[in-house]
């Protein structure tokens, strides 16, 4: 479970909705985005080089701004850029994630269970187990990569958010776009989808992992995570057609602003 150290009293929180289900997550300690340094933020974006789209809206962080995010048109070259306004907490988010994906691979996890710290639990977790097996005589083991606990995130009414596209990149262009608008129910427990927002309870297995480290890679830190990790070509994405884990919708967060006491 990624928490930032600056808010225990969300990992408690955390804690209290898994506990009457006998669940003790892992704590990882997050990766602080806004205590990263200038020189840092303005090497883990995309550099733009010639051959890359030009005209997209970038933020950049440049150190003679002292590391204040600056926002323009994504066009000069060798300027490292990132999506539209992605801030440095998002940017913390994604490192958080992709060092969660490293030490899975390096220590020989064929699959994980990632939360983030604002869930809300609706049905017994321990399921899932079971869950993951029926999955896998429904498509088999290999067929799958990541495998989403509940159908959608949620606005704070509680209403579901589909995704049905995807955000453009300067630096990569989807073989097939019209993939991200594909959502087919395949029984009565899994759904296949082809993009999805929120990154707070996913199931990934090795295949998802390396996919998913390979493509920001390849590409680099752009946008948000819950918009990178379906953009590879040939990830395979399934969700729950009902909530065991969700987000908690009126939590706390230090994505836009560092909200914590300093």
């Amino acid at each position: 479970m990624i928490n930032l150290d600056q808010r225990p009293e969300k990992f408690n929180q955390s804690l209290a909705q898994l506990a009457p289900y006998g669940i003790l997550p892992y704590r990882f300690s997050a990766v602080n985005g806004w205590e990263l340094p200038s020189k840092v933020l303005n090497s883990l974006g995309v550099t733009f080089k010639p051959w890359m789209q030009k005209g997209i809206m970038g933020t950049c962080y440049l150190q003679e701004n002292k590391g204040e995010n600056n926002h323009e048109l994504i066009e000069k070259v060798g300027r490292n850029y990132y999506s539209h306004c992605l801030s440095r907490g998002a940017i913390g988010i994604v490192l958080s994630h992709l060092s969660i994906l490293q030490d899975a691979l390096d220590s020989g996890f064929k699959t994980i269970w990632v939360m983030e710290d604002d869930i809300e639990v609706f049905k017994d977790p321990n399921e899932l187990t079971a869950l993951i097996k029926k999955l896998d005589a429904l498509v088999g083991k290999d067929n799958w990569d990541v495998l989403f606990t509940d159908p959608d995130t949620k606005r704070a009414n509680g209403e579901y958010i589909p995704c049905t596209g995807y955000a453009k990149r300067p630096n990569f262009a989807p073989k097939n776009i019209e993939r991200f608008i594909g959502r087919k129910d395949i029984s009565k427990d899994f759904r296949k989808v082809g993009a999805r927002y929120g990154a707070y309870s996913m199931i990934i297995r090795k295949s998802g992992m390396k996919k998913i480290l390979n493509f920001i890679k390849r590409n680099d830190i752009f946008l948000p995570y819950d918009m990178e990790f379906y953009l590879p070509n040939n990830i395979n994405l399934y969700t729950m057609r009902y909530d065991v884990v969700s987000t908690l919708t009126d939590a706390l967060s230090d994505n836009g602003k560092a909200r914590y006491e300093p």
